[in-house]
């Protein structure tokens, strides 16, 4: 079965929970981002499936990003998004703040040269970062999956992830990732992987956490919009304890 297969069959099952618990069944779909070409669906430049999957099986790091919910109205498939700005034309800018910090995190995360991380001064290329994280197999799971315009507070998202825990789980471990990139809500995403997922998570500094068992690394990082600290000190701020953990932890990754 692919990926693709078992996600459909998952938001299935996150419905019928929904209408069960009389929540918007109205579902926000997720999972393992397509990697086809870009083309505008009348409202946003999107991706087409393609070859992610095959991507996914043969990455030698793999990547999750775990973010809070879709604060908008519109319910679309985050599998297609692109992070382009809305355009008839296909123009390859980047929209507001949220993609450009995500696409330097997850460059960051998974470009890793003889176990050195990139310094700011040499990953932050605009083209460069947006080329990467258009093509690099990555998984994307909202944690509140029935979008709302109003921005949800970390008890409405906690209450969600208390309902929907199991099933939550379960789109977690589907993937076998081994990166998960924990991005807002501060620190709930954590918890919740510590509770649910795994039970030997523990910290190693204040951005990392990991499972021996599992052999995963949990990043924590602020909220792509989150603009008190400016771009460069929350990238180096990331990849500093990032590269203390690689050079303590010689068995990660997983060699596949």
């Amino acid at each position: 079965m692919t990926y693709k297969d078992r996600e459909e069959k998952f938001f299935t099952k996150w419905a019928q929970r929904a209408r069960k618990l009389h929540d918007a069944d109205l579902i926000a779909k997720d999972g393992l981002l397509y990697r086809g070409e870009i083309w505008w669906d009348g409202l946003n430049q999107v991706h087409r499936p393609a070859n992610e999957e095959q991507l996914w099986n043969d990455a030698g790091m793999r990547l999750m990003v775990l973010t809070k919910e879709l604060d908008e109205e519109d319910c679309w498939d985050l599998r297609a998004e692109s992070g382009r700005v809305p355009s008839p034309r296909l123009t390859n800018r980047t929209a507001l703040r949220f993609f450009p910090n995500l696409e330097l995190w997850a460059y960051g995360l998974l470009t890793i040269p003889e176990r050195k991380v990139i310094p700011f001064h040499k990953a932050d290329l605009p083209t460069r970062l947006q080329g990467f994280y258009e093509n690099a197999p990555i998984v994307r799971i909202n944690c509140k999956k029935q979008p709302d315009m109003k921005a949800a507070s970390n008890a409405v998202l906690q209450k969600y992830m208390d309902n929907y825990a199991d099933l939550l789980k379960e789109q977690i471990t589907m993937y076998n990732t081994d990166i998960i990139l924990c991005i807002g809500g501060q620190g709930i995403m954590v918890d919740f992987l510590q509770k649910h997922v795994y039970s030997d998570l523990e910290q190693v500094n204040p951005h990392c956490f990991y499972s021996p068992k599992a052999n995963v690394l949990v990043v924590k990082q602020y909220h792509p919009n989150y603009n008190v600290y400016s771009r460069k000190e929350m990238y180096k701020g990331m990849i500093d304890d990032y590269q203390a953990f690689l050079k303590a932890t010689p068995q990660f990754p997983t060699q596949r």
